[in-house]
């Protein structure tokens, strides 16, 4: 392609300053200049079947020089280029040779870029007002052979941690899909049209730019599977945006929808506890539980909120009817254990004035307190089984409740273990 690299240097060697009022001279060196441009691409399309990345590399300065960015025809030279080089490389894959992966997409990239420049020049009105698109059907062909790239190439980049064209390869394929859809060349597509909106929103998480999280989240929220994990998206973007009130909203509706989310009713918690708004929490945890009475931690919530608020005859409750639900549920049988233990402590101290003569009494109190010890015991028996290795959670009370109830064998086990645990 030598012609195309002696035109290339005549372009390059302009001095004119584009924009600007010319001469009569430098009106025609321009003229001269747009002819030698024009050339290039005319070069450039004979030669991109024989020699595609040549083509593509000959047309670089050509469409990024002034004079002839809204020429349609730059465009589409460029885009078959770039068509021609992405075919060759198919082709070689296909066949299981050896193929330039990064050409390949960088080159799919481009080409989306340019095809929509193509198309909007292609649909600039002339100087007398009229709309004459010549390359109509050379677009929507390209667009219909290539949007599949689009998909593979976000994939491509996504992988490769380039996540700024991630997103807009993936807007390509949809916006490709949508026009493909709106002529007639396609189905509406409602399964892998969500799925690159779900990616778009993923890429925009890794990028830690919201708005581009938010731009199509909704989109992806019609694939089933993955709704629950684009709302969350859709909440953290609001949040990070600084819109709490629409935050609040996000979790108040994904708590709702996808219980099984913990994310959503978890952030509201902390949210309306860290406000001390209880009457908040407590509403919501009646929602949540009208939802979904089978949800443990919904239940086990009313449970919480009453043990903040050390109502504790409540909070026994509430965690009794969380462990009906699920009777291995770890954090109900931590905290009512616990409230077990703290009524006996109670118990104790309103107990410690009793004179020691007074046998009867101390007889009825020590019943009382066994049965708050005994309640709390097959608890934290049962989390030792469940956790055998979360101490802190079962080590000390469980000790507490053999040494009341003079469960010696019991005890000296226990403190075997606790010396063993450097206690």
């Amino acid at each position: 392609m030598k012609k195309l690299v002696i035109s290339i240097a005549f372009v390059l060697g302009a001095t004119f300053a584009f924009g600007q009022e010319l001469t009569k001279e430098e009106l025609k060196q321009q003229q001269r200049e747009i002819k030698a441009l024009v050339n290039i691409a005319k070069d450039a399309e004979i030669n991109l079947l024989t020699d595609p990345v040549s083509a593509v590399n000959a047309m670089k300065p050509v469409i990024s020089n002034p004079l002839v960015k809204t020429n349609p025809y730059i465009w589409y030279v460029s885009v078959s280029a770039k068509k021609a080089a992405i075919d060759e490389e198919n082709r070689k894959r296909a066949e299981g040779a050896d193929f330039n992966e990064a050409l390949l997409y960088d080159y799919t990239y481009e080409l989306g870029k340019e095809l929509v420049n193509c198309e909007k020049y292609d649909n600039q009105p002339d100087a007398k007002g009229k709309i004459k698109p010549k390359y109509t059907d050379f677009i929507k062909t390209t667009y219909a052979q290539e949007f599949a790239q689009f998909y593979n190439a976000g994939a491509y980049y996504y992988g490769n941690d380039n996540y700024e064209r991630s997103y807009d390869l993936f807007k390509m394929f949809i916006d490709a899909s949508d026009k493909l859809y709106e002529v007639g060349m396609l189905p509406k597509d409602t399964v892998n049209v969500p799925v690159a909106a779900y990616n778009m929103s993923l890429s925009g998480m890794q990028l830690k730019d919201y708005e581009k999280v938010l731009s199509h989240v909704d989109l992806a929220m019609t694939n089933p599977q993955m709704a629950p994990s684009a709302f969350r998206y859709k909440a953290v973007a609001h949040l990070e945006l600084g819109d709490t009130a629409t935050w609040v909203n996000d979790c108040l509706e994904g708590a709702k929808r996808f219980p099984e989310d913990a994310y959503f009713y978890q952030s509201l918690i902390q949210y309306y506890d860290s406000r001390n708004e209880s009457d908040k929490l407590n509403a919501l945890a009646d929602e949540l539980i009208a939802s979904d009475a089978s949800n443990p931690f919904f239940v086990y919530l009313k449970g919480y909120i009453a043990h903040q608020k050390e109502d504790v005859d409540t909070a026994i409750e509430w965690y009794e009817k969380t462990l009906e639900v699920d009777s291995n549920y770890e954090s109900a049988l931590n905290n009512l254990s616990r409230c077990y233990l703290f009524k006996a402590q109670e118990y104790a101290a309103a107990q410690s004035s009793t004179k020691v003569t007074d046998k009867k009494k101390l007889a009825k109190d020590k019943e009382i307190l066994n049965g708050y010890y005994n309640k709390a015991l097959p608890l934290l028996e049962k989390l030792r089984q469940l956790k055998p290795d979360a101490h802190e959670m079962w080590l000390a009370n469980l000790t507490n409740c053999y040494y009341n109830l003079n469960m010696t064998a019991k005890l000296k086990e226990i403190e075997k273990l606790q010396e063993s645990l450097g206690y």
